[in-house]
């Protein structure tokens, strides 16, 4: 794992994507919490106590016990999203951030590139999340989920697929493997698209495929987001894209221990960079 930030108390990696966050009897290959849960085993603080915040509720556990369930995961990503994840090295910084999280304390800025040309160029989606009745590993704006709330600005706006551009990184072999066994007119695959739109979002809430469903649920879905983009366009967006395009981009909180603000950052990886060549012949412009 990429190290991007890293001190006694905590931990912040640079997750790739293709790697499930948390360990449970249906995930089968390795998880990031079995990986900190060996990284971290030699990491003694003593002094974790006085990270404790004054407002924390034993009703729920102690710190210790917290800590030993969660093994220091502070938070999660989907398992195709890349990016910022932050991790506790000991129970005082693992409830202080939690504590955070609960408080909706910590900025959490994501990059994705979504379908279409997103008008306005900035704005938020308040709709309510809970899990769909017809397939319960999905998410959709129900009148009894939960709150969610999400803020998103326009980065920048391709208005064509740049066939050109991806064909020569075809020829080259760099585009996802499925793009590699296609052997049909990819013109016919690409011709219904209507430009993209790369998007900065920070979610307000935590809910569990927010900015998917948010984003899909305004018209713009992810880019590759085979839950969500709907068959046409998932096979499509496949040939270029091997993934979710959703990156977790910056994170920004507040040191358990310092009381200093953290702004820790990464860059967008090179799968969604070799994506966004196929689009135009430049990046987007930093958030």
């Amino acid at each position: 794992m990429k190290i991007l930030y890293e001190d006694q108390d905590l931990v912040c990696i640079d997750k790739p994507p293709g790697i499930v966050v948390n360990t449970a009897d249906s995930v089968q290959s390795s998880t990031v919490q079995e990986w900190f849960a060996a990284y971290n085993s030699d990491v003694c603080t003593p002094s974790w106590k006085e990270l404790v915040p004054s407002s924390f509720d034993a009703r729920y556990g102690q710190p210790e016990d917290i800590f030993t369930q969660r093994q220091g995961v502070v938070h999660r990503l989907d398992k195709d999203t890349s990016g910022v994840l932050l991790l506790a090295r000991n129970p005082g910084s693992l409830v202080h951030l939690l504590d955070q999280f609960k408080r909706r304390l910590v900025q959490k800025t994501y990059t994705c590139c979504v379908h279409g040309k997103v008008d306005p160029e900035q704005g938020s989606v308040a709709a309510p999340l809970g899990r769909s009745v017809k397939d319960r590993k999905t998410f959709t704006v129900t009148a009894d989920g939960r709150a969610a709330h999400t803020q998103y600005s326009l980065s920048q706006f391709y208005p064509h697929f740049n066939t050109l551009k991806w064909k020569e990184l075809f020829d080259k072999k760099k585009l996802p493997n499925v793009a590699h066994q296609y052997t049909g007119n990819h013109k016919s695959y690409f011709k219904t698209y209507q430009g993209f739109s790369v998007v900065v979002c920070r979610p307000l809430s935590g809910r569990t495929h927010q900015i998917r469903v948010h984003m899909k649920h305004i018209g713009h879905p992810l880019v590759a987001d085979s839950t969500y983009v709907g068959r046409k366009r998932a096979k499509a967006d496949a040939l270029w894209c091997a993934r979710q395009f959703l990156h977790a981009s910056e994170l920004t909180f507040t040191h358990p221990r310092t009381g200093k603000k953290i702004v820790v950052t990464s860059e967008l990886p090179t799968d969604l960079q070799l994506a966004l060549l196929c689009l135009g012949k430049s990046l987007p412009r930093s958030s």
